[in-house]
């Protein structure tokens, strides 16, 4: 039987929601709250040249003691932003995210950003997927000498291409194995 290809425009986010990048970071984090997403795409002129997501707010204003509304966004975010055309199949992404480490594929037509296609839509879409992300990741450990990380998708809040533990019997992100088990430390890695 012959797989069908699932282009990324039929799983994609539509919706982007976009900042420039002189907003503060207090700005966009108020834009992300309204919205309930985890990042913006950055855009000059109408195409992407960065991504600010809540990590980078986490690690790069909150942990070193900045003040994020003297912050500016393109201080802060992603600058090296790889894309994807609408035609692109859903396993060209993953294997593009899986290289790449991303979580997130802005989407380009024409010049022009329209849509957005992340690791959830992928799952949602394809969860065969899954295997093709966890074998790219053991290839990649494999050529740098590291020991494999299992990764796969949480069953608690379905985040994707997450580092996993087993608690109560169930695969989670390292966020959801915190509040099940109230951060204590008896955790098993996968």
């Amino acid at each position: 039987m012959e797989t069908v290809e699932i282009p990324i425009k039929d799983a994609m986010t539509k919706k982007v929601v976009t900042v420039t990048e002189d907003i503060t970071v207090t700005k966009a984090a108020k834009i992300m709250e309204k919205n309930n997403i985890g990042c913006v795409v950055v855009v000059k002129e109408g195409l992407p040249v960065g991504i600010v997501t809540e990590r980078d707010i986490t690690y790069r204003v909150v942990a070193p003691n900045k003040k994020p509304d003297t912050v500016l966004v393109k201080d802060i975010m992603s600058k090296s932003v790889e894309t994807a055309s609408p035609d692109t199949t859903i396993t060209q992404a993953s294997k593009i995210m899986a290289r790449q480490n991303l979580r997130r594929l802005p989407v380009i037509e024409s010049g022009k950003l329209i849509g957005i296609i992340t690791n959830t839509d992928i799952v949602q879409v394809a969860p065969s997927q899954i295997e093709i992300l966890r074998e790219l990741s053991r290839m990649r450990d494999r050529t740098t000498g590291n020991e494999p990380l299992e990764r796969g998708t949480c069953e608690n809040c379905g985040d994707h291409w997450v580092k996993l533990f087993v608690v109560n019997s169930s695969f989670v992100c390292d966020s959801c194995r915190d509040d099940m088990v109230g951060g204590e430390s008896a955790k098993e890695e996968l």
